[in-house]
Formats: structure tokens, C-alpha cells, sequence
């Protein structure tokens, strides 16, 4: 009987289930959103300007067409120019070290907004990007240290490259003929020279850049030292298939730009489970001179940018296999058989051969056959 009980009780609330609409509705969006750090040193500074949107958009409004200056309190003044996609950059700035500078952007709606003036920070070099095989995978760390221990509040962002090889050489290629009533199709070499094969689809690379914020303190260390580990290659991933290559930037923090990263970081990665921490006010050093009482989301800080690059090779990984999961079909060099069997298929290379003919082939999802409907052949500039 208490069987039976518990059953009618479950039954009766998986039958009670509705969709539930929150009164709650989106407050005010539109606020200017600002990201990066003013690189101090000769390389590129990058700043993205965007606004703020609906929870239930996906969509990101980028701010055009804003005039970006950095200014110095010894009245210098820097220009960043409009890149597009809310970008604006600037190259060489080579700012002077003791001298404190504030971000001014003005939009084409007349509104004005500055940052305060802040010091140029310390930035050690990156020590180095260490990985070691765990969980059957690859776990790469970033380590750095000031031996000053002045530093103490470090960001990073990476991006990731790899080269990979489609599974299939690409020899052969469909070709169609008229005839009365529909058309033939068969498979023939691709060019004049037999066995050729066709390298533009089968060397390719891609790119991932981090997305999260990667944060990391030793404020409560006695010595200024960082080991934290930054990306995780799962099991068999395609980026260790051939070679892959890793650049991390380092970015140093005041400790009030590290707490309002930390707030940003908990209001906007959290799983939104009841065990997250709810959702806190977030105040940054950019303010609207136009309108004082409009919220502005960002941090305006200045650092030189410390870079380190690294290859891993998968021979440097012993017992790394890539699974790509692509399974080859031996299809009759047939119209019908390939209409048939052959459908969304890519020939591949020749299984049986005539004197004269082709009889077999190697048919393959395309992916496994062209490696630019995943990546690109355009080899990096950096590559080996």
C-alpha cells in the first residue's frame, strides 16, 4: 500500500508541472560597458566599448564611432581609433612610468565619461607555461613571480592555435554527365596527375580564445608567486592531433580593480544554482560626467602587457592518440550506388581500381575529407 501511495503522490506532481512566468521584469539596460587594460609598453592596446542588453538577448551592441583618448596628468593625450566591432586600438604608447593617466571616451549621442587617474602598475615577465598529463588529458599552468612583491593581483587571457590534418586524403572528386533523362555521376582523380593529392583541404588550423576571467592573487602568500592552471585539453582532442600552441597575456591589478574582476567574475560565470552568490552591486573607476547618476560597467587600469608563447607537439605528449570518430564507406563507382549509398558522402581515395577505371572508393563525411569546413589553410604567421 505505501507503494502504491508514494506512486499516486509522484504521478500527481509530475502532473501538476507549469511553465512559470518571473513578474520580475529586466531593469534599465543600454549602460556603457567597458573592457581592457591600457597597455603601457610598445605593443597594441586594445579597449571594447558595448552596451549592456536584456538577460534574454543574445545579441551584443557594440559601441561605434566614440572618440577614446588617454589622457595623462601631465595633459598628454593618446588616441585610440575606431577598429570596428566596438574595438579601439592603439599601438606604441610607451607611457611614462611616473606619470598617472585616465581613460575620456565621448559617444556620438554627446555623452561624456571618464575613468580616474590611475598609476602605471608593475608587470612581471611570465615565468613560464608549465602542463603535465592529468585525468587522461593535459593541464597547462601559467607560473610568474615578482621578486619586489609588489604585484600581487594578476589577470590573464589566452589564445589557442592548433594544426590539424583531415582523417581522409583527398584524391578523387564527383563529376556529372547529362544524359537523356537525369544525369551520370561517377568519381575520377581530381587532377591529371594520378594520385594526386589535394594538400588545400588537408592541412588546416584553428583558434579559441579564453572567455572566462582568469584571475590569481598571492596577496595572502608570503612571496609574490603564481602557479595556477589556466586550460585543460581533454582526451583525445583534435589540438593535440599535430601541434598546438598556446599565447598567454599577463595583466597586473590594483587590489580595487582585482575585487570588482572578482565581482564580475562571480555575477557572470556562476551556474545559477541556489549555492551561487547572489548577484552584488558592481562599481567600478569610470563614471558619466554627463549624467553621474548612470551606471558604467568597467575598470580602467594600466600595466605593460607581459606575453609568453608555447608549441606542445603531440610527440612531446607519449601515448596522446586523437579520436576523431570518422569511418570511411567502400562505395561501387556507380551512379546509383553513389546516389544510393554514396548521398552526403565526400570521395576520399581509390579502394579497388580497374585497368582503365575506378571500381571502389573511400566515401567519408566531409569533414573528414576537407579540414577547412572546420578550420582554416591559412597557416598562421607565427607557425613553425
Amino acid at each position: 500500500m505505501k507503494k502504491i501511495y508514494y506512486g499516486i503522490i509522484i504521478l500527481l506532481a509530475a502532473g501538476c508541472k507549469e511553465l512559470y512566468q518571473s513578474p520580475i521584469r529586466s531593469s534599465i539596460t543600454g549602460y556603457l560597458v567597458v573592457e581592457g587594460v591600457i597597455n603601457s609598453g610598445p605593443d597594441s592596446t586594445i579597449i571594447r566599448l558595448s552596451r549592456t542588453t536584456p538577460l534574454d538577448s543574445t545579441r551584443t551592441v557594440y559601441e561605434p564611432n566614440a572618440q577614446v583618448l588617454v589622457e595623462g596628468d601631465d595633459n598628454s593625450s593618446y588616441s585610440l581609433f575606431d577598429n570596428g566591432s566596438g574595438k579601439y586600438k592603439a599601438v606604441n604608447l610607451n607611457l611614462n612610468n611616473s606619470r598617472k593617466y585616465r581613460l575620456h571616451i565621448r559617444t556620438t549621442e554627446g555623452k561624456e565619461y571618464l575613468s580616474d587617474f590611475e598609476a602605471v602598475r608593475n608587470n612581471p615577465p611570465i615565468d613560464s607555461i608549465s602542463y603535465k598529463s592529468a585525468n587522461n588529458g593535459l593541464q597547462l599552468f601559467i607560473n610568474t613571480h615578482d621578486p619586489l612583491n609588489n604585484t600581487r593581483y594578476y589577470q590573464w587571457e589566452y589564445t589557442e592555435t592548433w594544426e590539424f590534418h583531415s582523417d581522409y586524403p583527398s584524391y578523387l572528386s564527383y563529376f556529372y554527365k547529362a544524359i537523356p533523362g537525369g544525369e551520370r555521376v561517377h568519381v575520377g582523380f581530381k587532377d591529371s596527375v594520378r594520385f594526386s593529392v589535394d594538400t588545400s583541404i588537408s592541412k588546416c588550423w584553428r583558434y579559441n580564445s579564453s572567455s572566462d576571467l582568469l584571475l590569481g592573487s598571492s596577496a595572502k602568500l608570503s612571496a609574490d608567486a603564481i602557479n595556477l592552471p589556466i586550460v585543460f585539453i581533454p582526451p583525445a582532442s583534435q589540438k593535440l592531433s599535430v601541434l598546438y600552441s598556446i599565447q598567454v597575456n599577463q595583466y597586473s591589478w590594483t587590489k580595487e580593480g582585482y575585487e570588482f574582476l572578482e565581482k564580475m567574475k562571480k555575477n557572470t560565470e556562476g551556474t545559477g544554482s541556489v549555492f551561487d552568490a547572489q548577484p552584488s552591486e558592481i562599481k567600478g573607476n569610470i563614471h558619466c560626467v554627463t549624467d553621474p547618476a548612470e551606471i558604467v560597467i568597467g575598470y580602467f587600469s594600466i600595466s605593460p602587457v607581459q606575453k609568453k608563447r608555447i608549441f606542445i607537439s603531440v610527440n612531446d605528449v607519449p601515448g596522446w592518440k586523437y579520436e576523431s570518430g570518422c569511418t570511411v564507406f567502400e562505395i561501387e563507382n556507380i551512379s546509383d550506388s553513389i546516389k544510393f549509398k554514396g548521398s552526403g558522402l565526400m570521395p576520399a581515395y581509390v579502394m579497388q581500381s580497374g585497368p582503365f577505371d575506378i571500381k571502389t572508393f573511400a566515401g567519408a563525411s566531409p569533414r573528414c575529407v576537407d579540414c577547412t569546413l572546420s578550420g582554416t589553410n591559412l597557416k598562421p604567421s607565427f607557425w613553425p
